[in-house]
This record gives C-alpha cells, sequence and structure tokens, in this order.
C-alpha cells in the first residue's frame, strides 16, 4: 500500500513540475513572437519602452493562468500515470 502511494505522490509532483514548466514555456513563447521578435531592431531603451506594455501583459497571463493550468493539468496527467503504474504491480 505504501508503495503505491509513493508512486502515485511521485508521478504527481513530477506532472506538477513538467507541467509548470511547459505553462512557462507557452509564456516565454507567446512574448518572444509579440515583444521581442518585432523589435528585435530597437536600441536597448527603445526596446524596453516597447516591449513594456505586452511583457507585463503576458507576464500576467503567465503567471496566473498558464502555470497554475499547467500544474493543474500535469498533477491529474501524473495521477493517472501514477495509479496506473501501481495498479500494474
Amino acid at each position: 500500500m505504501l508503495k503505491k502511494i509513493a508512486i502515485t505522490v511521485c508521478a504527481m509532483l513530477l506532472g506538477a513540475c513538467g507541467g509548470s514548466a511547459v505553462g512557462w514555456l507557452i509564456g516565454r513563447t507567446i512574448y518572444y513572437f509579440l515583444a521581442e521578435l518585432p523589435n528585435r531592431n530597437l536600441s536597448p531603451e527603445q526596446f524596453a519602452i516597447a516591449t513594456f506594455d505586452k511583457g507585463f501583459g503576458v507576464g500576467l497571463l503567465t503567471f496566473f493562468f498558464l502555470i497554475p493550468i499547467g500544474i493543474a493539468i500535469g498533477t491529474g496527467a501524473g495521477f493517472w500515470i501514477g495509479m496506473r503504474e501501481a495498479d500494474d504491480e
């Protein structure tokens, strides 16, 4: 019984970490295509001014939506996989 619990908890933690990383990566990709790529030829001062509003919005989107959704989906997938693996043994 303890082995089943350990397998499930480890799978859930691994899923949560992986899901949060995927959420962050999606947010970073959105920021790159919306803010960095179109403004890559600007000077550093102009770049900071041009990308502030987009960067702030994408940062909020990433921190409050994408990462928590990734954690929830990753934890659910980890729970499902962990319960399946624990039942096989």
